[in-house]
């Protein structure tokens, strides 16, 4: 069996490209400190990692190394906490996040998976 040619890298920028289409519901302002990709990606990586306490291990881990995996894993620029992903969320559709499936389910398809 040939390698299959949809990665992680392939389906994170397929969320990626979903995200950018995403309109922020929220007005400019200074206290508008995390992006939308930044949440949802955040959001997005403690399901994948399947760990809550995914994002604080990440937060402490740039404290005391300047780096961590969220930036070089999922591309977060900022880490937002649980309450803010929470809130910032909330106002946002999911349904933005359907294309995800159908451009996966095209590549799964097209590379003869299905």
């Amino acid at each position: 069996m040939e390698p299959m040619a949809l990665s992680f890298g392939v389906m994170l920028g397929f969320l990626q490209r979903a995200i950018a289409k995403i309109k922020d519901p929220r007005l400019a302002s200074n206290a508008t400190r995390y992006s939308i990709k930044d949440t949802m990606l955040a959001a997005f990586s403690v399901f994948f990692m399947q760990c809550e306490s995914f994002l604080e291990h990440q937060r402490q881990m740039h404290s005391r190394c300047g780096q961590d995996n969220a930036q070089s894993l999922f591309g977060l620029t900022q880490i937002p906490t649980t309450p803010q992903i929470r809130n910032i969320l909330d106002e946002i559709s999911a349904s933005g996040l359907f294309q995800v499936f159908t451009w996966v389910y095209q590549a799964l398809h097209r590379d003869g998976h299905l």
